[in-house]
């Protein structure tokens, strides 16, 4: 009880000081510009898409009025930003979306996008043509991540998902079975965006049978984080389960036709991660200490990257010992942190603060996203007024200052 009031006080104190000015919202050497709609909240989602487009004009967003947590379907825009002009067009409407993960948009092709939406009264996905203004593409699955080729993709149960992690599924068609242990019939899904078509390549079952461990006996078992290697040859998953309310996780490494290749466990936690190359992850995790762990699972190496930044957040490779990541709010300021990490350290290059009513499920991560060119980054930013898209300008020439 005396705890809960000290944070109270300590939270209530660090907005005044933001809403008086005493600190700024944003601390950071690099230009940046704020877009936002009409709407409350504006943000993308998850940090391992992009939502820039190729030529660095237009950057996928959606928007919503809704301003809690998600127990029952809600509205939001889908569209996107004219960078230049800071316009947003408005293409589409969904109620396929969550705080953490937005409705999964991420770029077709040059002038197309897909993204999830109740296709006939069920989880599916869309393809919007912005050139010929309609969807030019429908299917009957809801995409988690699809190759570089848009020759297949990958899926899961999202209503499982939101029951077991809220926040980054959807409460739209959630039944009864969705809450069991282990839901039979169920599991990673591979889809065929040229026929439509959707297959279980490995089940929930197969995955409990895959090296099992004494925890995972009697607990809830659910999936999260499907990704494509960068090749496409290859895909990792995440096995969660929660025993106790104790969460587990392990990844897996799969090929696309279920052949499960290996499986990456250090009976302690894995978090986030990103792909360095087809055979390569970076992951925090806990080894010696916490922090970021190279993997290369052909090989079995293991190597610790950047020692001394022991703070979890949402990597991406930048270049090959260049890591862009976050941090979350610090327990004093309740800055959220911007960082370039490398093997040797990591330099904080912008801090953004989050009011205290973002927490839990409808928390704002930064989630950072660069640019494929390296020049802008992108974040979803928490402000007291809603959310709202924030892109760091001039990113190339800060790169250009780690010669590693």
């Amino acid at each position: 009880m005396i705890r809960s009031l000290i944070r109270l006080i300590k939270n209530r104190a660090n907005d005044y000081i933001r809403l008086l000015k005493f600190r700024p919202l944003v601390i950071s050497k690099l230009k940046y510009e704020i877009f936002e709609t009409k709407y409350k909240h504006t943000f993308f989602g998850y940090y391992d898409k992009s939502p820039f487009d190729i030529n660095n004009k237009k950057i996928l967003a959606i928007a919503t009025d809704h301003d809690n947590i998600l127990i029952t379907p809600k509205t939001a825009v889908v569209g996107f930003f004219d960078i230049k002009s800071h316009r947003f067009f408005e293409v589409d409407k969904t109620t396929t979306w969550c705080w953490q993960q937005g409705c999964r948009s991420m770029w077709f092709d040059k002038e197309s996008f897909i993204y999830n939406k109740v296709v006939e009264n069920d989880y599916g996905s869309v393809v919007y043509d912005i050139k010929k203004n309609k969807v030019v593409k429908s299917f009957n699955f809801p995409v988690y991540d699809k190759t570089s080729d848009n020759k297949f993709a990958l899926s899961l149960n999202f209503s499982r998902l939101q029951y077991f992690r809220p926040g980054y599924g959807y409460c739209n068609y959630l039944v009864e079975s969705d809450k069991e242990k282990v839901l039979k019939n169920d599991g990673v899904y591979l889809c065929d965006l040229d026929k439509n078509s959707k297959l279980l390549i490995i089940s929930l079952d197969q995955i409990l049978n895959t090296k099992p461990e004494n925890s995972m006996v009697d607990a809830y078992h659910y999936i999260n984080h499907l990704k494509f290697s960068p090749d496409n040859k290859t895909f990792i998953f995440y096995h969660v389960w929660v025993l106790n309310a104790k969460r587990h996780t392990r990844i897996f490494v799969a090929d696309i036709d279920g052949r499960i290749i290996n499986v990456l466990s250090n009976n302690s936690f894995m978090s986030h991660d990103t792909f360095k190359n087809p055979d390569e992850l970076l992951i925090f995790t806990k080894l010696t200490q916490v922090g970021y762990y190279s993997h290369n699972y052909k090989t079995g190496k293991i190597q610790s990257f950047c020692p001394s930044l022991e703070s979890d957040g949402h990597p991406s490779y930048i270049k090959d010992n260049l890591v862009l990541t976050d941090t979350y709010p610090d327990r004093v300021l309740k800055e959220q942190r911007l960082i370039f990490a490398y093997s040797k350290g990591f330099d904080i290059i912008a801090k953004i603060y989050s009011p205290s009513r973002y927490f839990g499920e409808f928390r704002c991560d930064l989630h950072p996203r660069i640019s494929k060119d390296k020049s802008k980054i992108a974040i979803d930013m928490p402000t007291f007024s809603g959310r709202k898209m924030l892109i760091f300008e001039n990113v190339k020439s800060r790169i250009s200052r780690y010669i590693i």
